[in-house]
């Protein structure tokens, strides 16, 4: 928690609710924050973790509606907190298509924009389990050649 201020060092600090902004590809969201404010300098700022929470409903608003101008494509991927590399093979792409969808110079396929989607609705729910799965697909388990099922229904 922030006790001095690091603009200004003095130590009255105030807690407070303010309003931050997020534009992303010609919309705007807005959002009460925690905020902490120097009463001295009355410099603001944002606690971190706030501030990335504010900006995974934003991704998963864009994401939700269909959002897939180029700036809301790299703002979800970024949100969802993997480099370009990474994100490609998890989406089983090369990396120089990811860049191409983030420019504007390909469109994205439907298929790929729903895993997208789902990546970005998980990351603001705090829910990893489609990329743990898509991880998982690199090394795929084996499975023996006789599998037994046990069923748990009553006869």
């Amino acid at each position: 928690m922030l006790r001095r201020c690091p603009n200004c060092g003095a130590a009255r600090v105030e807690s407070q609710l303010m309003t931050r902004k997020r534009h992303v590809a010609g919309y705007v969201f807005t959002a009460e924050l925690p905020s902490r404010t120097c009463a001295e300098c009355g410099t603001s700022y944002f606690d971190d973790a706030a501030v990335g929470q504010f900006d995974a409903l934003v991704a998963a608003k864009l994401a939700e509606a269909g959002v897939t101008e180029p700036e809301a494509l790299k703002f979800m991927r970024k949100v969802t907190g993997l480099q370009g590399k990474e994100f490609a093979e998890l989406l089983a792409v090369r990396p120089e298509t990811v860049s191409r969808w983030e420019q504007g110079k390909r469109p994205i396929d439907r298929a790929t924009y729903a895993v997208m989607r789902q990546l970005v609705s998980e990351r603001a729910h705090g829910v990893t389990a489609t990329t743990d799965y898509l991880r998982s697909l690199r090394r795929p388990k084996r499975l023996p050649k006789t599998v037994k099922i046990a069923l748990s229904c009553a006869a």
